[in-house]
């Protein structure tokens, strides 16, 4: 957001380095920020109720009271504390206790030891990320990914085939010049991103992923227990399910930043490697890719959504992270037997 005035602010902050802090003084959030040791320490003072961000990102070594972690948790802003590489740690966000959430959650642990159910979700998540993707694809205009995007949408191609095939068309949006040639393989360790690409990607996706857990634990689902991600290695497996199709919310502001067009693009100065040959991203470049992640979350299309004012069409204008937000909501339904999980 924009405060006349002042500063321009964000849905997101980050805090990074040694000595970062998030406490409460004269019932006020107090936010240190000290990703620059060599500098007097960055404080910013607000009542909950008037903070403009949604998100709190975490880095480095830092302290957070219960206090402030309890207030921020109630007024539904999401703490995201990732690993020095861009990877998720643990989130923190408001719990939805009433029995509504229990009969959700009891209903969930049902509707997933249904092999025919949990097939069922599967099939509509994975058609929905396929869409999103090509969908995106084609939105870049670039005519050599057009010329090729057919080989997406045959039908009937296995999820792995598809993503290999995705990540194929994603490295032609990029120069050559971050030497991005494909996206991490699930059987090699994430955490060692040797490009500043795949460095951006983690981070991107451990945000839209605090996201997801936010809403999930909103409604009342148990975010450990997932449909389609059982064996995968991640700590919140419903979550991983979920965020599948918007994982191109990602992508996007990826390619935007990597764009030699964008204003913001990523200088050569903004990254590094080490020793090991693993990237490490400055501080300015990874708090500018969250604002871009964030602009790109609130950006509207027209979704059938059943709540507010409806255009003609019988369509409405909704926040892209707004329809991840309501398909969880769907999620909880269709697990009580209300109607269809469809994703549109």
């Amino acid at each position: 957001m924009t405060l006349k005035g002042q500063k321009n602010y964000y849905n997101v902050k980050f805090l990074r380095g040694y000595g970062f802090s998030i406490n409460i003084k004269d019932s006020k959030i107090i936010l240190k920020n000290h990703y620059d040791q060599f500098s007097e320490p960055e404080i910013e003072s607000w009542f909950v109720k008037d903070m403009p961000y949604d998100r709190i990102v975490l880095q480095g070594k830092g302290y957070i009271s219960t206090e402030s972690l309890s207030l921020l948790s109630e007024n539904n802003r999401t703490v995201i504390l990732l690993d020095n590489r861009g990877n998720p740690v643990t989130f923190c966000s408001g719990m939805r206790n009433s029995l509504t959430a229990t009969k959700y959650r009891m209903a969930q642990y049902d509707t997933f030891r249904d092999k025919a159910k949990t097939d069922y979700l599967t099939k509509q998540i994975l058609k929905a990320k396929l869409e999103s993707q090509i969908r995106f694809l084609k939105s870049t205009g670039n005519s050599e990914i057009l010329a090729n995007i057919h080989k997406l949408e045959r039908s009937g191609i296995s999820e792995a085939v598809s993503s290999r095939y995705y990540f194929d068309c994603f490295a032609k949006l990029i120069d050559n010049r971050f030497e991005f040639t494909k996206r991490n393989s699930i059987r090699i360790e994430k955490k060692n991103a040797t490009d500043v690409i795949n460095a951006l990607l983690n981070y991107g996706y451990s945000v839209l992923a605090g996201q997801i857990s936010a809403y999930i634990n909103g409604v009342g689902l148990d975010a450990y227990y997932g449909f389609m991600h059982k064996n995968h290695v991640s700590f919140q497996s419903l979550v991983y399910d979920m965020m599948e199709p918007f994982r191109w919310l990602v992508d996007y502001s990826v390619w935007k930043i990597s764009d030699a067009k964008s204003k913001n693009r990523i200088s050569r100065k903004q990254y590094s490697h080490s020793r090991e040959g693993n990237v490490v991203l400055e501080y300015d470049l990874i708090r500018k890719f969250l604002e871009l992640l964030e602009r790109t979350f609130q950006k509207e299309r027209q979704y059938e959504y059943k709540h507010g004012a409806f255009t003609k069409d019988g369509l409405k204008s909704v926040q892209e992270i707004t329809i991840a937000k309501i398909m969880v909501q769907n999620l909880a339904e269709y697990c009580l037997d209300k109607h269809n999980f469809l994703i549109k």
